[in-house]
């Protein structure tokens, strides 16, 4: 336990240093910003499935696409889209455009693990990219992959050899536009 909070802890600064370099080199009015995390060996829950599959839209597909072609040229099996990895990453969406935040943890500090075991979502290894972008029409499919693929941490989310699942998730308003990815095994 105490690896795996070492190891959170190294991602998400991994992460910062990644904003702050995506942030400083990026144009005073266009930004593209990612987060990513990752976490291996978690407890599956046995909750009740609260979710409702949901399908992707043509962004979402583009996305997953994208995030399978890379693995496929890296040696790695692609992933499936999954509806409840579709509905959990539009939950984490919606919420950051909602209430206007950009962190892998809501301000009351619940992230996308507490909101897959709550759904029931069982798993061994799970993991979150983020995106967002302003204005919203500088967030094309093209460059969050390759904001995500310049950065290690998010790289190294795509590129993980446990994960068999995907959910993406796009949600815009006026001049924003966030993009969740889920990962699953």
């Amino acid at each position: 336990m105490r690896k795996n909070i070492k190891s959170l802890m190294i991602v998400l600064v991994l992460a910062v240093a990644a904003i702050i370099f995506i942030t400083t080199t990026a144009s005073t009015t266009q930004s593209i910003n990612v987060l990513g995390v990752a976490q291996t060996s978690i407890s599956t829950s046995n909750a009740e499935v609260t979710l409702n599959a949901k399908e992707m839209n043509d962004y979402e597909n583009a996305v997953a696409a994208m995030i399978n072609n890379v693995r496929v040229d890296n040696g790695l099996n692609a992933i499936a889209a999954d509806g409840l990895l579709n509905e959990v990453a539009t939950i984490r969406s919606q919420d950051l455009i909602n209430r206007n935040y950009f962190s892998h943890y809501t301000p009351e500090g619940t992230n996308v693990f507490d909101v897959m075991r709550a759904s029931g979502v069982s798993y061994r290894y799970a993991g979150e990219n983020l995106a967002q972008s302003a204005p919203a029409s500088v967030g094309t499919p093209e460059g969050f992959m390759n904001a995500w693929m310049n950065s290690p941490t998010h790289m190294a989310n795509i590129l993980r050899a446990q994960y068999t699942k995907i959910g993406v998730s796009m949600v815009e308003i006026d001049s924003r536009r966030v993009v969740t990815t889920v990962f699953t095994n």
